[in-house]
């Protein structure tokens, strides 16, 4: 902008009001949101631009011109070169940050699904050898499992369900197991090649 020297602290921020609002126009723009971006261009900064150049000394009116040519120009270039970042990130975060740590979980989930596989066949296996019946607490406080009567199918289907529940809560990922992942990532040499 002119000199600020030369210049009020009205006109500045009248300035700044416009370079905003040109912006938003721009960005409105190029998010295909034509008809924002034209009320803007049309009906604001029309006004604002009368109000800004008003406050102006008379002998830098002709400066204003050339500012305004210059200001629309580099906006329009900042706006351009955002989006083109933006779409760059989002393309950066779609084909390799999301699939790396897609990835990372999953194999975290592979590892509890086979750790869980392989405790509930070793289950089945101490199952197997033990006598077929026993009674009471002592057989409960044993395995640490509820044992449900062979004529109670109500009471089998809950404890199944229990059993189900509690295996996949144990599976479960905490939420600092998950940022973990993400840190381990490496995201910023990811942004950094591309």
């Amino acid at each position: 902008m002119i000199a600020s020297g030369k210049v009020t602290e009205q006109a500045e921020n009248r300035w700044t009001e416009i370079v905003e609002r040109f912006r938003a126009a721009c960005v409105l723009h190029r998010e295909n949101r034509e008809t924002e971006s034209k009320r803007i261009i049309k009906e604001e900064l029309p006004e604002l631009i009368k109000a800004w150049i008003k406050l102006l000394p008379t002998a830098l009116k002709d400066d204003a011109k050339a500012d305004l040519r210059d200001m629309f120009t580099r906006e329009q270039s900042l706006v351009d070169q955002g989006m083109r970042l933006q779409n760059v990130f989002k393309e950066t975060l779609v084909k390799r940050i999301i699939p790396q740590v897609e990835e990372q979980v999953a194999a975290k989930y592979r590892a509890l699904y086979l750790k869980e596989q392989k405790k509930r066949a070793a289950e089945i296996e101490a199952a197997r050898k033990r006598p077929w019946v026993r009674t009471g607490n002592a057989a409960n406080a044993a395995n640490g499992r509820e044992r449900v009567p062979l004529d109670n199918v109500g009471g089998m289907i809950d404890a199944s369900q229990r059993d189900e529940s509690e295996l996949l809560s144990r599976s479960m990922l905490s939420l600092e197991e998950i940022v973990s992942t993400l840190n381990k990532a490496k995201i910023g040499a990811i942004l950094a090649d591309a």
